[in-house]
């Protein structure tokens, strides 16, 4: 059983080497990022006839190969609020920002780390009536500026959703330690066929 184990995921770790989307100046140009499309520097796709609340926005955002947005810079932001003007959604959008673990501590749901750049509402967040521990951005004023707000979760808006770029470790390598127990053996085989699996709908 144990080699049987081990001969699997030395299968997995070459058959990533060589899945995997090469690195080249021309794999912006080759890749198929539908239905995403490129704003700025990143690729985002926001379903207009979809309402979702957030936890249902992050299962879609995932289904289709990318995160919710995790909002980085004042530049990433005025591009997103060019497009919702240009798509005219005129409507709150879900982001993946949110302090469910730990309130007035807000992090990023797709990274696990604090966020690095916020610009919220006037007077936010204010976590009104003590359940508003996701971020949605929305445009605000006459100017119509996209700022972010603490919503409930349960609430339903569109969902802003980023391709998920492979990274070195999804991407090139599995951890095949050949001395593991066989229960430890079996996770790694479960978890290098699942991320096998994500790399290959990514490329169909």
């Amino acid at each position: 059983m144990l080699n049987s184990i081990k001969v699997c995921l030395i299968f997995l770790n070459i058959f990533t080497i060589f899945a995997s989307p090469s690195n080249s100046n021309n794999n912006e140009n080759t890749a198929n990022y539908y239905p995403f499309v490129k704003i700025g520097s990143k690729h985002y796709f926001i379903n207009p006839s979809l309402k979702m609340n957030w936890y249902e926005s992050f299962d879609y955002c995932r289904s289709i190969g990318g995160d919710l947005v995790n909002i980085e810079s004042l530049e990433e932001l005025l591009a997103l609020q060019k497009y919702v003007l240009e798509i005219n959604i005129g409507s709150q959008l879900w982001t993946d920002g949110n302090d469910l673990a730990r309130e007035g501590r807000y992090t990023s749901h797709t990274t696990g780390r604090p966020l690095v750049f916020v610009k919220w509402t006037p007077n936010n967040p204010n976590n009104q009536g003590n359940n508003e521990d996701c971020i949605e951005v929305r445009l605000e004023g006459d100017n119509k500026t996209l700022l972010m707000n603490d919503n409930n979760c349960f609430n339903e808006y569109y969902a802003i959703c980023q391709y998920r770029k492979l990274t070195a470790n999804d991407g090139r390598s599995f951890c095949v330690v050949l001395d593991q127990n066989e229960n430890c053996m079996l996770r790694n085989l479960a978890e290098g066929f699942t991320k096998a699996a994500d790399m290959f709908k990514s490329c169909a």
